[in-house]
Order: C-alpha cells, then structure tokens, then sequence
C-alpha cells in the first residue's frame, strides 16, 4: 500500500532571493548610519582643534602682557614667549606649538598704536606703528599710547589649513619720570550685577599732581576725562556710562585703565582693571536659519551673540510632546551651526536656539529662545550654478567661476539662492571646503591653498531654507 503524500506547504522558507534583498536593505541602513557617525566625529574633532588654537591664541596674547613692554616688538617677542614654559618652541621651521597631538603654528604681529583720539605725535624711525595710528604731527608728546599684538594660530585638517586669530592691546606703562597710576578702583567692585545700574564711577589716585589725565577703555581714550577730587591734585574720578541692561553695554569682561602727563607730555606707569558686567541673561539669538539638506539631515544656522560671556548655544527641536535638544550646549561650544542627524518625517518642524552664560555664582544659565525657525518638506532644490569653470593662477591658487541660475529657484519669491557651497575633491558631506555669497550674475571664487596639487571641485547653489541645488561640476585644476 502506497502511504499518503505529505503536505509540505506549511514548511516553506525564503527564497534565495529575498534573503539577498533583505541583507542588501539592512547593508544600506548600516553604511547610511556609518556615514551619519563619521560625519559626526570629524566635524567634532574639527572643532576640538579649534577650541584649542583659540586657547593658544588667548595664552599667547595673556603671556605677552608678562614680558616687559621694551621687548614686546618683533621679532623680540618670539624668544621672549618661548623662553615661558609650555611656550617652547618645537622642532621645524616656524613657532610651533603642540597641543592634544596637533601641531600649530603661530605668527605674531606686534605693533604701535598711537590712538587719534588724543592726536598723532612724531615717530620713531625704528618704530612699527598700526595702519590705523593716528596721522603723524606735533600735538601728542608721548605718541606711544600702547602696543597691539595680534597671533594667528594655523593647522592642517584633511588637508585643508585653517586659522583662527586673536588681538590684545598692551598699555604703556609710560616714563618714571612722569605722574603713575597709583590705584583704579571701581566703587561698585570689579562685576557689576545689578540690573538697574547705568555707570559706573571709577576712583584714580596718582602718585604727583598730572597736568592731564585720560582714562580708557579696551585701550581707546574715552571722554569726558576724569575730574579732580579733592584739593591735592592727587584724586580723581571718571564715569563710564553702561547704559540701561537691556539697550545699553552688553555683558562680558572690559579693561578700564588710566594714564597721567607732566607739562612735558610724559606718562607715568599706568594701571588697569577688569571689570565684568553681568546685569541680564543673554539675548535671543538672531537670523536664525536653516532646512533639509541633500544629505537627509537638517541645518541650523545663527548669528553669533555681541554678548562677551556667552558659554555656548543649544538647539532644540520642537515636538508635539515637548522639545527634543538636537545639539547640547557641551558639543556645540560657540559654534553657531547645528546639525540634526536625524529629523522626523513629519512635516513642518521647528527649531529654537538658546544663548547660554554663567549668573553671578557661576551657574549656567539660559538666555531668551530665538525665533522659532520652521522647516518644510514641501521646498524644492533650487537650480545648479551654470558655466562653471576652474583657472590655475601664476601663484598656484585655483579661481573658479560661475553663472547665478535663472531662474534661481523653482519656488520663486521669497525663495531663492542664498548662498554657494564649493566642494573640494567629492562631493560627500565631508568635502564640504566652503561657503560663498554673491549676490552677482557672475561669481568669482579664489582657492588659495592648494598646496600646489591639483583638486577637483563642485558647486551648489543654496536656497533660504538651506536645500542644495544639484551639483555643478566637478572641474579639475
């Protein structure tokens, strides 16, 4: 007897090609996720090292108010910082610091500043005075008024130098022979934290009788100059006007300093203080903007805040249970762009920036939201740059040029082009090697660190709410 066939429907599995189409979706998911943390992690280590050249710009310029006012001057000023510890130079051409594993090289340029505001005196034929010094002439006996030093910090990262630079001014601390600085003392202390105050009254004693005195701040003379109290020529008191918290200096630190003459127009060792006001939280961050980009993720950008204290900014997302922080304060620093890896499909969303300083005991603390940017999926890219072609100069460096598209965008008024990215050697998101605006028909562009290779570039065109047209190129030089 013949046994019965067996249903084997109930036991079917995949097929071989499903099983490929299922491992291939999962492969697309993984490496979209990969791209995503590598993106992350460079732009993060890019602004780790920027952090640090601006810290060793800072501590360069801090160190130089250290060393004797005769040997702040080029090229004196180079031995004298390197002869501080953790300022030696390393080996190679150049200054050169190391910091975190990176080396960056370091340019100071010092010059004489003689302020206009008390006019221009004669100079020196071994003298180096800024080209905004006051004209030369007769009327200030001391021209000198104070030295302007200025370091720019240059790395190398993928290939790409970048720079960062910072500015400090040194003050003269003028002739013994001349009327000294005894004390500046501030009547309200050195931070001022009330919300209602408007200036701040600022005592100076001398060590003789001054037939003038000024006093300044961040090294610019400022009037009126200070009025004589009491009957022995030797106190003093000037006003600084701060204005209101809200319409009038805005926070952060400043440098009040003094100088006193003789009837011969020489300045006695001056002094100064650093007086810090911090009368309110920060302001709202403003021109906030931003949109989807070709890479699926979105883009916010801001104008940095005038304030001198400000921490740091953070960006939040706004959603239907509340508000989610695509970039905290700790990763953004004071860079004033967010990137949001992973936006929702759903449409509109909205993002809100956040000014960060620390109140009178040091605590964070948070400033007034920005305007509330809306994103819509519903934009479209707007049209390529035309006409792009790429010229190697005499020098070495790379000019491209192109058309503005017309029409610019599909979208028409109010959107339109905004601005150009250039994108150097590929066209990921890592190559991203700059931004231009032009509001021209015709733009011109100037690689000027080529390092003597040839590169490839691409351009795109970018709307207002920050979605890239499609690539323009690449062309190779």
């Amino acid at each position: 007897m013949t046994p019965p066939a067996c249903d084997r429907r109930g036991e079917r599995g995949f097929t071989l090609i499903e099983v490929i189409a299922a491992t291939l979706v999962l492969m697309i998911g993984i490496l979209a996720t990969a791209a995503i943390l590598n993106s992350s992690s460079r732009a993060n280590a890019t602004i780790r090292q920027r952090d640090a050249a601006t810290a060793v710009a800072r501590e360069l310029i801090e160190s130089a108010r250290s060393i004797p006012y005769e040997r702040v001057s080029e090229p004196g000023v180079n031995a004298a910082l390197q002869a501080i510890p953790g300022l030696e130079d390393m080996p190679g051409s150049g200054y050169q610091l190391l910091r975190n594993g990176v080396s960056y090289t370091v340019d100071i340029d010092v010059c004489i500043m003689d302020d206009p505001k008390d006019g221009g005196g004669p100079r020196a034929a071994t003298a180096t005075f800024c080209a905004t010094s006051a004209p030369a002439g007769t009327q200030d006996k001391n021209p000198e008024d104070y030295k302007r030093v200025t370091t720019t910090v240059t790395w190398r990262r993928e290939g790409i130098e970048r720079r960062v630079e910072q500015t400090g001014i040194i003050n003269n601390p003028g002739s013994a022979s001349g009327p000294a600085i005894r004390s500046i003392v501030p009547r309200g202390g050195t931070t001022i934290t009330s919300e209602t105050a408007t200036a701040v009254i600022v005592d100076v004693t001398t060590s003789s009788e001054p037939v003038a005195i000024n006093w300044l701040l961040d090294g610019s003379v400022k009037q009126p100059p200070p009025v004589r109290q009491g009957t022995s020529g030797l106190n003093w008191a000037f006003t600084w006007d701060i204005g209101t918290r809200d319409a009038g200096t805005l926070d952060g630190p400043y440098i009040l300093s003094s100088e006193a003459f003789n009837q011969y127009g020489v300045s006695g060792p001056g002094r100064q203080e650093t007086v810090i006001l911090n009368r309110r939280k920060p302001f709202a961050p403003r021109r906030v903007t931003g949109g989807r980009t070709i890479f699926a993720t979105v883009e916010i950008e801001w104008d940095a805040n005038s304030e001198r204290d400000i921490v740091g900014y953070e960006v939040r997302r706004l959603d239907a249970a509340g508000a989610t922080v695509v970039c905290a304060l700790a990763d953004q620093r004071l860079e004033t762009t967010c990137t949001d890896t992973a936006p929702p499909a759903t449409d509109p969303l909205e993002y809100v920036v956040y000014a960060y300083d620390r109140d009178p005991d040091g605590a964070l603390r948070e400033g007034d939201p920005s305007e509330v940017r809306t994103v819509t999926a519903g934009n479209r890219q707007p049209n390529p740059p035309t006409g792009l072609a790429a010229v190697r100069n005499a020098d070495g460096s790379v000019t491209l040029t192109w058309s503005r598209p017309s029409p610019d965008d599909p979208d028409g008024p109010p959107d339109g082009v905004e601005f150009y990215r250039i994108y150097r050697d590929g066209q990921a998101l890592a190559n991203r090697y700059d931004r231009w605006f032009d509001g021209a028909p015709n733009v011109t562009w100037q690689d000027t660190q080529t390092n003597g290779l040839q590169h490839s570039y691409s351009v795109t065109a970018v709307d207002t709410q920050h979605l890239e047209s499609p690539f323009a190129g690449p062309v190779s030089r």
